[in-house]
């Protein structure tokens, strides 16, 4: 065994600890669910993941509003077909094929092998980031909206949005650095209240619009004279549809969440049917409930709030001639909906002669608007500089809850106020235990982070102050950050759709096939429309991605000389050989060969050339130790070793991920049988050093002499117990 690491300080094992019993703290490894006895049924782990899911209803809606105005609701219903039947059927497939919390990603990893499959992975933990850090910013900016807006306190945090959602994301962190426990029983609670009080605010809504016809079909007549048929207005809302896909976030979620499903007494590791069963049902009642959700909510948020409470705060500078600002002609078109990207523009004609700031009624297509006008000059000068601001609606990103105080009075809609605030806060806990859960089972077993990113406080820290940045960089906009978020969940379901797409057209089943085919098709129209309009989440995911190369690269290079083997086994002849060996003396001798012709010509030759290199004497016994690569780009691995005779000699065969380091670990593993230190001998490459090193961090060669003795010496720091390694010719 190598020797052992220096202690740690009191501070460095709890800040690097990396098992400590959290029950539902993060998302648990299987085994240690199981163990702990924290599997729940599969309604309350619904509750766990629909926190993400169910979340969404605080800021769907008037997203929906935002994106498609009057065809939000047929934009919904195609967004909830999609859901049903795309999103369900393959997430209940992935449930099947990943039964044990690894996600689509290992089914992808599954369907590659070699470098392209960790480059993949990598790539799609970049997105997978995005998504879920993007979570974390979002559902805290909208929590803060649902306080800022709250008539109770507007007065004392208007204004503070950014520090007030910083010191969410802050509480979120200090939560998990302590110890996050009893996650499913909070997160049970919280869904009961929220959906039941958000049925309830949906629920008035229909049974308004049914006591008011006037209001379907005045909407439905709208749509009729924007568009020339029911088929027309359909295709319409199919093409505002991707601008809606955030509202399909948490499915990957609900099957990372599969280790705390309870199965049936039944269930084994290699078919655990009743937990696959129960977490379909898992999933198809979350979808179902969200279904109701939705298109419920963007019929009445749509009916019942007038257009302009949906707009968000807009803000644009232009420079007017100082003449016409004199002669009331200046004119000044204004975005009403958004800075950036406005669907509604009014153009508002400057009063004349007036300077400084003051305040406008304009009468909009969604209402009456108030715009601030800020005159930045004289308007005695040839250009004048002016400033136009629009306030954001009182149902920006918080559609149902301005119905809950509209409706049922402040009190009400406080409470809901503050459900929804829990609900979105505990989704941003949500996202850190996904991103908790899919960094260390993956990055540290390809060797592609720092051994401390399996513990969960480190991860803590980075994915806060990750999530801080993007809040500042959105100055906690909801809207700003929707195309971001939306890209990262639609990156991650156009991965699995193709996963199951691949899985399904490599065994043979066409029919699967053909439908998986279709829901990849769509959703990567839906990715390629959302980055095309809102390039900024691939931006964000492509700054992840090259984060995550550059450390992966540069983590790999940094322990490659990491023993890397998790354990050794011999098989029965390999033992006898080493007996017999050791019966004949100590120490044992090792002549390292690579496996050519496999004949007893070359290994005759073998022998006779590290014998008089090294000067051994033919009456000291020296094994042949051989090693093949079965997959370079695994980090770690169990190396299996079996012994062969070809004539009159005898060779261990020993299979890993590097050379060096698999014979370095038998070294080792034979060292602690005998107890006594080997002595293994070698020939000199003829190959350069850049090449060498290129091929031992690509395929798991190189210049194996030097690189098996630096092994030894970090492995094992007692020089008296270390192997020894010779290097003749």
């Amino acid at each position: 065994m190598p020797s052992a690491q220096p202690a740690r300080s009191r501070f460095m094992s709890w800040f690097l600890e990396s098992n400590q019993p959290e029950p539902e703290g993060f998302y648990e490894p299987e085994r240690v669910a199981e163990q702990q006895h924290h599997t729940q049924p599969w309604w309350k782990v619904m509750c766990l993941t629909g926190v993400d899911y169910f979340s969404t209803l605080g800021y769907q809606p008037g997203i929906a509003a935002l994106a498609a105005g009057a065809l939000s609701p047929v934009a919904t219903l195609v967004l909830v077909l999609v859901t049903l039947f795309g999103a369900l059927p393959m997430y209940r497939r992935v449930a099947q094929e990943s039964p044990h919390g690894d996600g689509s990603l290992s089914m992808l990893e599954r369907l590659l092998n070699y470098w392209p499959s960790k480059v993949l992975v990598l790539a799609l933990i970049g997105f997978v980031a995005t998504g879920f850090v993007i979570t974390i910013t979002l559902s805290a900016a909208d929590a803060t909206a649902h306080l800022v807006e709250n008539p109770l306190l507007r007065t004392a945090l208007e204004g503070h949005e950014v520090p007030i959602t910083l010191g969410l994301i802050a509480l979120l962190a200090a939560v998990f650095l302590k110890g996050f426990k009893e996650a499913v029983g909070i997160a049970v609670g919280i869904v009961v209240l929220y959906l039941t009080l958000s049925l309830v605010v949906v629920g008035h809504g229909v049974l308004e619009v049914a006591a008011n016809p006037a209001l379907l079909s005045n909407w439905w007549s709208a749509l009729g004279s924007a568009y020339a048929s029911p088929l027309a207005t359909f295709g319409a809302a199919l093409l505002v549809f991707p601008a809606l896909a955030l509202g399909l976030s948490g499915f990957e979620t609900g099957v990372v969440v599969m280790p705390l499903v309870k199965g049936d007494p039944g269930d084994t590791p290699q078919q655990p049917a009743g937990r696959i069963r129960n977490t379909r049902t898992l999933l198809t009642t979350a979808a179902l409930i969200m279904s109701v959700m939705l298109i419920g909510s963007a019929l009445v948020t749509t009916l019942l709030i007038p257009r302009h409470e949906f707009w968000g705060v807009t803000s644009v500078t232009r420079t007017l001639n100082g003449a016409d600002l004199r002669a009331g002609r200046a004119m000044i078109d204004v975005p009403l909906d958004s800075t950036t990207r406005p669907r509604e523009v009014y153009s508002l004609t400057v009063p004349a002669g007036r300077t400084g700031t003051y305040t406008v009624q304009a009468d909009t297509v969604g209402g009456l608007v108030p715009i601030t006008v800020s005159v930045l000059g004289n308007t005695a000068d040839r250009t004048v500089p002016v400033t136009v601001t629009t306030p954001a609606g009182a149902a920006n990103g918080r559609a149902l809850a301005f119905l809950a105080h509209s409706r049922f009075g402040e009190t009400f809609g406080t409470l809901y106020d503050v459900a929804t605030i829990l609900i979105l806060w505990f989704a941003g806990a949500s996202a850190m235990a996904g991103l908790l859960n899919i960094v260390p089972r993956y990055l540290p077993r390809y060797g592609m982070a720092p051994d401390w990113a399996r513990a969960t406080r480190p991860l803590v820290i980075l994915f806060t102050l990750i999530s801080a940045m993007v809040t500042i960089l959105f100055q906690a906009s909801v809207d700003a950050q929707a195309g971001a978020y939306a890209t990262g969940v639609l990156a991650l379901m156009t991965s699995a759709a193709i996963a199951v797409f691949l899985t399904e057209l490599r065994r043979g089943h066409r029919g699967p096939a053909a439908a998986f085919a279709v829901v990849s098709a769509i959703f990567i129209y839906t990715s390629a429309v959302t980055v095309t309009e809102r390039p900024e989440g691939l931006w964000i995911a492509l700054t992840f991605i090259l984060g995550i190369l550059v450390i992966s690269v540069a983590s790999r290079i940094s322990r490659s000389t990491e023993l890397r083997v998790q354990r050794v086994i011999l098989d029965d002849t390999a033992r006898r050989m080493l007996e017999d060996v050791v019966a004949r003396g100590l120490p044992v001798r090792f002549i390292a060969n690579r496996l050519n012709e496999g004949d007893d010509v070359e290994y005759r030759q073998k022998a006779l050339d590290v014998r008089l290199d090294n000067h051994l004497t033919p009456g000291e016994a020296a094994l042949f130790l051989e090693v093949a690569i079965v997959d370079a780009s695994d980090f770690t691995s169990t190396v299996s070793v079996t012994g062969v005779r070809v004539g009159s000699h005898a060779i261990l065969r020993a299979t890993g991920s590097a050379v060096a380091n698999t014979l370095a670990a038998v070294l080792l593993h034979v060292r602690d049988v005998t107890g006594v230190p080997p002595h293994v001998y070698f020939e000199w490459s003829e190959k350069g050093p850049a090449q060498n090193a290129l091929r031992f961090l690509l395929a798991g060669e190189g210049d194996v002499p030097p690189l098996t003795h630096e092994i030894l010496r970090v492995a094992e720091r007692d020089a008296a117990r270390r192997p020894m390694v010779h290097v003749g010719g």
